[in-house]
């Protein structure tokens, strides 16, 4: 079976700072992926490496077989990676509906024509109108996005990625400020999602109910590399993991 996504080698230098080094990561079709590790373990760099943000130092990016190394995120979003951002990205006076339509619209061949512009406006609004559906959001489609709860904004962000009709989905920190209610909420409704749709997802995350909740995997980098990778039971055990995580015992 081709890996629905491949990471070879990744290095990923700034200056003398090795963010990345030799880091293998192997996602199969239709697993949830956790990447998780300390505060500048490279969780956010090997992020944008593969969404195309960040260009690696080493190292190759297969999406469906396919080396797609170094291409913008414009072109990888065209591959079928879509992502979340740890910051909110959203027009705040448009209403959510709004907000999901444009992202969509954002990766239709025929966005660019001069003629035939409410075909592509029909295609996107159905592509957005689906997308919010499968995130129970149709309640504040018509609502400013400005307006609404973090963990509703949170929740638009990830319809304005479904929208786009990805192959593989990245949730950056999808539930970050949240209260415990919306944490609950929001992996609630990603759990209905995931039960009802066989996406490949790679998530990173903070709290660790969230991870255990949602990943079939879990990738652990601490400094740069990969020290771990496996079920939640096998990352628990992982001395190296309990070790980056609380200091060791000396």
């Amino acid at each position: 079976m081709t890996a629905a996504l491949e990471c070879k080698g990744i290095g990923r230098n700034f200056g003398a700072l090795a963010a990345l080094a030799d880091v293998n990561l192997v996602v199969q079709p239709g697993e949830v992926r956790a990447v998780i590790g300390p505060n500048g373990a490279g969780k956010s760099t090997l992020f944008n490496v593969v969404a195309g943000a960040v260009k690696p130092t080493a190292g190759s990016v297969f999406v469906d077989g396919q080396n797609i190394t170094g291409m913008t995120a414009q072109r990888i979003c065209h591959y079928g990676i879509s992502r979340t951002f740890q910051i909110s990205a959203l027009f705040p006076e448009m209403s959510a509906f709004d907000n999901v339509r444009l992202a969509a619209q954002g990766k239709l061949a025929d966005r660019w024509r001069p003629i035939g512009g409410r075909q592509v406006l029909e295609q996107a609004s159905e592509l957005a109108s689906t997308a919010m559906s499968r995130l129970n959001l149709n309640a504040i489609q018509d609502i400013a996005v400005g307006t609404l709860s973090h963990g509703d904004q949170r929740l638009v962000e990830v319809a304005m990625a479904l929208s786009q009709r990805p192959t593989i989905l990245m949730l950056d920190e999808p539930t970050q400020g949240m209260s415990i209610q919306e944490t609950h909420r929001t992996v609630d409704t990603l759990k209905a999602l995931l039960s009802e749709e066989k996406l490949t997802v790679v998530l990173v995350e903070h709290d660790m109910d969230v991870v255990f909740s949602l990943a079939d995997r879990i990738a652990v980098l601490h400094r740069g590399q990969l020290i771990a990778d496996g079920t939640a039971d096998e990352v628990k055990e992982n001395a190296a993991v309990q070790d980056a995580y609380l200091g060791g015992l000396d």
